[in-house]
């Protein structure tokens, strides 16, 4: 359905189509058709981030993040997302913000049908696989361990490091084995996604060839 109270300002010189759609569960999409589009591509924001990380598991909006790619009920196989957009020309990545969580892809014309619909599972059905939580868990420690030899990242954590200790700025965001690695790390991602991983704060955009009607009954 279309959400008309949204007004986009575009100009003259743009000849891109714009259209704003609300979704039944609260979701707002901006859709973007532009004939001369190489690639598509869509980006989806969750408006939740490091700071909400409960302090019993610092660096979990990091971690969860990494764990979105790792299969999902309606796309078990843990590596079918990434192998999609390879094999379609595109590829894909995401970062997590003190009060934001960004997810996004490009992908070929022809694909972006295909790469919306493995996306979309990410927000519907996760699978958040027992057996992948220690391996991805060693990928945020490796982001870490990289970070540690990088002066603005220094600089970044020595502000948070010497913030109010009351404050949630004060944690650790990125996280580690040393934060992340506790029995109960699953229990912690099903109660954050559960809580936070809601449509009424998730943003999403879309962009494509497509004509805008072909795009919003998808």
């Amino acid at each position: 359905m279309s959400d008309e109270g949204k007004r986009i300002i575009q100009s003259p010189n743009d000849k891109r189509q714009y259209q704003v759609i609300a979704l039944p569960n609260k979701l707002e999409c901006l859709l973007v058709s532009d004939e001369e589009a190489d690639k598509s591509g869509a980006c989806l924001e969750v408006r939740v981030g490091q700071l909400e990380d409960p302090k019993e598991a610092q660096g979990l909006a990091h971690f969860l993040e990494h764990m979105l790619f790792l299969g999902t009920e309606k796309y078990p196989n843990q590596n079918e997302y990434t192998e999609y957009l390879s094999q379609n020309s595109g590829d894909s990545n995401a970062f997590t913000a003190h009060l934001r969580t960004n997810y996004h892809f490009r992908v070929s014309n022809a694909g972006l049908h295909g790469a919306l619909d493995r996306f979309a599972q990410f927000f519907i059905g996760p699978l958040f696989t027992d057996s992948l939580t220690d391996r991805e868990m060693n990928a945020v420690d490796s982001e870490h361990q990289k970070n540690l030899n990088q002066d603005e990242w220094r600089k970044y954590q020595l502000y948070r490091s010497t913030s109010k200790p009351s404050t949630p700025y004060a944690n650790f965001g990125t996280g580690s084995l040393e934060t992340l690695k506790t029995p109960e790390i699953r229990e912690h991602l099903l109660r954050f996604y559960q809580r936070y991983y809601s449509a009424n704060i998730m943003k999403l955009v879309i962009y494509g060839a497509e004509d805008l009607s072909m795009r919003e009954k998808w």
